[in-house]
C-alpha cells in the first residue's frame, strides 16, 4: 500500500487556543484579565478539558499566565518586559529584514504595499485595531519572505504578545500614527530601492521608539486615562 499521509483536523484544544487568542487581539478581553474555565467552556459549548489544554499552549505562547491556587490570567506585561521585546525584535527582525531584502525584494514590496494600504483605509475608518492588524501584517512580511522558516519560528515566540499589545495600545499611541505610517512608507522605498542598509537603519529607529511609546501607552491605559484623540 503506498503511503498517502491523513490530513487530519485540528484538535479542539488548538480551536478553543485560537477562540481565546482571537478575543485577546479583539480586545474583547483585558490585558491582566481573570479568566474562567467555566465560562470559556460554557460560551464555547465545549468541556473544560480542551479549555484548560488550550491556555497551556497560550501560556507557551506568553498570551496566558497561569499562577498555582490563583487561576489564569490574560498576559500584562511589565516595563522589563516590553525592554526585552524591543530587543528580542531588534535583533530578529533585523535580520529577516535583510534576507527579505536579499532574497525576495518584489514579494516583500507588494506585501508592504498591501499592508500600507490597509493602514490608509484604517486611518480613514479611525479602525485602531484594523491599523494594528495592518502594522502586524507589514512587520510579518519580513519574516514571509525572508526564505529562512527557522527566524518565523523563532518570531512566532513573541509574535502573540506584540500582536496583542498593537491591539490593546493602538488608542492610547494614536498620535503616533501619522509618524509611524510615514516611517512604514520610507521603508517600502528602501526595499523598492533594494537598499538593505537603509530600510535596517529606519526599522532600528522606528523599534527603538516602540520601547517609550508602548511604556507611556500601557501607563495611560491602566490609569484609565482618556485615551487619546
Amino acid at each position: 500500500m503506498k503511503k498517502s499521509p491523513i490530513s487530519r483536523p485540528q484538535s479542539l484544544a488548538a480551536t478553543v487556543a485560537d477562540r481565546i487568542k482571537a478575543a485577546i487581539l479583539a480586545r474583547e478581553l483585558a490585558l491582566g484579565e481573570a479568566l474562567s474555565e467555566d465560562k470559556i467552556a460554557t460560551a464555547m459549548d465545549v468541556s473544560r478539558t480542551p479549555v484548560r489544554e488550550a491556555l497551556a499552549i497560550l501560556q507557551l505562547q506568553g498570551l496566558i499566565v497561569i499562577l498555582p491556587r490563583r487561576g489564569s490570567f490574560v498576559f500584562q506585561p511589565s516595563r522589563e518586559d516590553i525592554r526585552l521585546l524591543v530587543e528580542y525584535r531588534m535583533n530578529i527582525e533585523l535580520r529577516a529584514a535583510r534576507l527579505a531584502v536579499k532574497h525576495a525584494p518584489g514579494g516583500l514590496h507588494d506585501a508592504m504595499v498591501k499592508a500600507l494600504e490597509d493602514m490608509v483605509r484604517a486611518r480613514e475608518a479611525d479602525d485602531a485595531l484594523l491599523y494594528a492588524r495592518a502594522d502586524g501584517d507589514f512587520h510579518n512580511a519580513f519574516f514571509e519572505h525572508s526564505h529562512n522558516y527557522l527566524f518565523a519560528e523563532a518570531y512566532d515566540i513573541a509574535a502573540g504578545r506584540i500582536a496583542a499589545l498593537r491591539a490593546h495600545l493602538s488608542d492610547e499611541l494614536k498620535l503616533h500614527r501619522r509618524m509611524t505610517y510615514e516611517e512604514h512608507q520610507q521603508m517600502a522605498e528602501a526595499v523598492k530601492a533594494r537598499d538593505p542598509s537603509k530600510l535596517c537603519s529606519i526599522l532600528r529607529a522606528h523599534i527603538s521608539a516602540m520601547g517609550p511609546n508602548y511604556i507611556h501607552a500601557l501607563e495611560a491605559l491602566r490609569r484609565g486615562k482618556p485615551r487619546l484623540a
